[in-house]
C-alpha cells in the first residue's frame, strides 16, 4: 500500500467568522476556504464558501435553531423581504475579490 499512493499536492481548509448584520438581524457568516497550488500556474488559489451562520439574533433576541430561524425567514418573506438573499448579499460584500487577493498573500507556493 505504501508504494502505491503518492501526495502530489497539499491544500489547507481555513474557516473563519465574521459578523453581518441585516436591518434588526445580526449573525455570524462562517465561511470556508479550500487553498492549494493551482495545477496550471503554480501559484496559490482558493475556493471561497459561505458555508453556514451562527449566533443568529433578531432585535437583540437569540434565534435559537434552524426552525426558529426558518419561522422568521418565513415571516419576512410575507413582507416581500428574503432574509437569505439580503445576508448572502452582505457576505459577498466582505469576501470580495480584494479580500481574497489580501487573504491569499499570507501563504506561500512553497507551503504546498
Amino acid at each position: 500500500m505504501k508504494n502505491l499512493i503518492k501526495i502530489t499536492n497539499k491544500s489547507v481548509l481555513v474557516n473563519f467568522e465574521f459578523p453581518i448584520t441585516v436591518g434588526q438581524v445580526k449573525l455570524d457568516a462562517v465561511c470556508q476556504v479550500n487553498i492549494y497550488k493551482a495545477y496550471r500556474d503554480n501559484k496559490i488559489s482558493a475556493d471561497f464558501e459561505f458555508m453556514d451562520q451562527i449566533n443568529e439574533t433578531y432585535m437583540d433576541m437569540p434565534v435559537e435553531g434552524f426552525g426558529a430561524w426558518k419561522k422568521l425567514r418565513e415571516f419576512h418573506t410575507g413582507f416581500g423581504i428574503d432574509l437569505c438573499a439580503l445576508v448572502t448579499k452582505e457576505f459577498y460584500k466582505v469576501v470580495t475579490s480584494e479580500f481574497k487577493e489580501e487573504f491569499l498573500r499570507q501563504y506561500d507556493v512553497k507551503d504546498f
